[in-house]
């Protein structure tokens, strides 16, 4: 004869509402109902998160893609593989108008990269010098001393790369 293990009854007003086997198998399935909801929502919350900043790195990209691309073309008259190339204070002043309308006007400032910044203003800063010098404003159409040419070509071809850098045209695909 098989003995019987005694079981502990729940009563509520004088009636057997559940043994405790009963019972232990509803507590074990609420808190894993309530652990599985939670894990869910942590989930999917993170999930969310993941798509927003993807979709917003993506857009980002491509407006920077859109006004890179306006930038670039502007400092083609400092790009020193070019025939006959020959860098005055008309063409610095010309170029720094441009790069000028293109950061404010364009509003591609907004959109220029904590590395690109840095070339950028460094391109604006020896052009200024350049502008601000009055000897060569009075000759504008003077070939401009060599090491400042130097100087204006060098800093226009690491902003290039920087803005290449930015959008991902010099790596290789991730796929």
């Amino acid at each position: 004869m098989q003995q019987q293990l005694p079981t502990k009854e729940l009563r509520w007003a004088g009636v057997q509402i559940m043994d405790s086997f009963s019972a232990s198998s509803l507590i074990t399935g609420l808190v894993s109902g309530v652990v599985s909801s939670v894990l869910t929502y942590f989930g999917t919350r993170s999930k969310i998160r993941l798509e927003m900043r993807v979709e917003y790195d993506k857009a980002l990209h491509d407006k920077r893609l859109e006004l890179y691309r306006e930038l670039w073309p502007e400092t083609e008259a400092v790009a020193r593989f070019k025939p006959h190339f020959v860098l005055t204070y008309s063409i610095v002043k010309a170029v720094a108008e441009k790069t000028r309308e293109w950061y404010f006007r364009k509003e591609g400032g907004i959109y220029l990269s904590k590395p690109s910044r840095k070339p950028y203003f460094r391109l604006k800063e020896i052009m200024q010098r350049v502008i601000d010098n009055t000897e060569m404003e009075k000759q504008p159409d003077a070939t401009i001393d060599d090491n400042v040419r130097d100087d204006i070509v060098r800093a226009a071809s690491r902003l290039r790369a920087s803005l290449a850098d930015d959008i991902g045209t010099r790596r290789a695909p991730w796929l």
